[in-house]
């Protein structure tokens, strides 16, 4: 087996089993059981790619430790200024809002936000895509190509989420569809920078640091819209 011969696969995988999962999940299991099913899949592959071909080969071999925490905190800061700015203007959080995080107690918000998001989702994932998928495709195609067609595939791996949080948004047929294509749009331009970012540190180790700082920031800003927009029409005057 070789690199080369792993694209097909790894990309079909990447194009469609978490969608699969998302819609073959009832919509109560989807928050905690379609991340756990795609990233249990996820790091059994990397982890047979690794045993292969390599770790280093994968791009997870050792990192700049300063590096990596420097990443982490500029994403933090940066973040946390976008999410505070759409929290406080009414018509972007409403954008912002997810439903599904205000639903979880406190408890179960805080192992989301602090375990599921950065292992099941920012570490299994960059270890996929930027990982084993990114070293498959430059065994195959020149750098940009290899970038964006990692990119693509990041964005399209999205769907499936896109559509749960369209559904349960309430989202109407039209809008739904365009959630889900700004979804795979908004994906596949991040997963283009995580992809320069591991070509430039040469691993995985700052995307991972990037993914989950933007996700565990947004998550917490998302909670905080959601549970915001809830208690505001609470206390809307109703008409007699």
């Amino acid at each position: 087996m070789t690199l080369v011969s792993t694209v097909a696969p790894l990309a079909a995988y990447a194009v469609g089993f978490q969608t699969i999962v998302y819609i073959a999940l009832p919509a109560r299991l989807r928050t905690t059981w379609a991340p756990m099913v795609t990233g249990t899949i996820g790091a059994v592959l990397t982890v047979l790619a690794g045993l292969i071909f390599g770790f280093d080969t994968i791009g997870l071999g050792a990192a700049d430790a300063s590096m990596v925490v420097a990443w982490a905190v500029a994403t933090f800061t940066l973040t946390s200024m976008v999410g505070w700015l759409m929290l406080i203007r009414p018509k972007l959080r409403g954008q912002l809002a997810d439903p599904r995080l205000a639903a979880l107690s406190h408890w179960q918000a805080v192992r989301q936000i602090a375990l599921r998001i950065p292992v099941m989702t920012a570490l299994i994932e960059e270890a996929f895509f930027r990982g084993v998928l990114h070293a498959a495709l430059m065994a195959l195609y020149p750098p940009s190509v290899a970038l964006w067609g990692g990119a693509a595939l990041f964005g399209l791996w999205h769907i499936g989420p896109g559509l749960d949080q369209a559904q349960r948004t309430g989202r109407t047929t039209f809008a739904g569809a365009a959630h889900v294509a700004l979804t795979v749009f908004a994906t596949t331009v991040a997963g283009a920078g995580l992809v320069w970012l591991r070509m430039e540190t040469g691993s995985i180790w700052a995307p991972v640091a990037v993914h989950a700082g933007i996700n565990m920031t947004m998550a917490v800003f998302a909670r905080l819209a959601a549970r915001t927009e809830v208690s505001e029409h609470s206390l809307q005057p109703v008409d007699l």
